[in-house]
């Protein structure tokens, strides 16, 4: 299976300040004429034409990123919710707290056994494996979502760019054990 995560295009931050947005309805952004531009850009590689569907995170910027790639693509589009963005908080009906999303942004990726009240690296891979197994019976999937979920599927916390490809490869043949066996399956990550 090969798959081509994308994160999604620039997003237009501004307007959900100017709203005075916060929380977990701070999902809704949407991007920028300059995301936009990304996006049909990168509808245009080589890498995305044998895409059969497109997967994407709920929240509005990669939405808009997917449903920009699906129409250029001519590609079915599959909202996933699983496919969201890192919660540095838990519950996400309390208040912001911006002193503990400072320390789970600090201390997320590292595997603990102790209950923290962010999702732990290990956890946002886990989600996703679980959507993917769903589609197992696709050979080229481009999944539209957001950078730490990108990191965790590489296994390493990675910068990545708005709008930018990275393609793997994972065995077709992964079956139930894709959370087990996908590191072992990772063949190539394409910057």
């Amino acid at each position: 299976m090969k798959l081509h995560l994308i994160r999604h295009g620039h997003t237009n931050w501004d307007i959900i300040d100017e709203k005075g947005v916060k929380g977990m309805a701070a999902s809704a952004a949407p991007l920028t004429q300059l995301g936009r531009l990304q996006i049909e850009t990168i509808a245009n590689d080589y890498r995305l034409a044998d895409a059969e569907i497109i997967l994407s995170s709920s929240y509005a910027r990669a939405l808009e990123s997917a449903a920009i790639l699906s129409r250029v693509l001519n590609k079915p589009l599959h909202v996933e919710y699983d496919l969201h963005e890192w919660l540095p908080q838990t519950d996400s009906l309390q208040a912001a707290d911006e002193e503990l999303i400072l320390e789970a942004s600090k201390e997320f990726v590292k595997e603990t056994s102790e209950i923290v009240p962010w999702e732990k690296f290990s956890e946002v891979k886990s989600r996703v494996l679980s959507v993917l197994k769903r589609y197992r019976e696709y050979n080229n999937i481009v999944v539209v979502t957001h950078a730490v979920v990108i990191s965790s599927l590489l296994g390493i916390m990675q910068s990545v760019d708005n709008a930018e490809i990275v393609s793997i490869d994972i065995d077709n043949d992964i079956g139930v054990d894709i959370d087990e066996r996908l590191s072992e399956h990772l063949l190539v990550a394409t910057m």
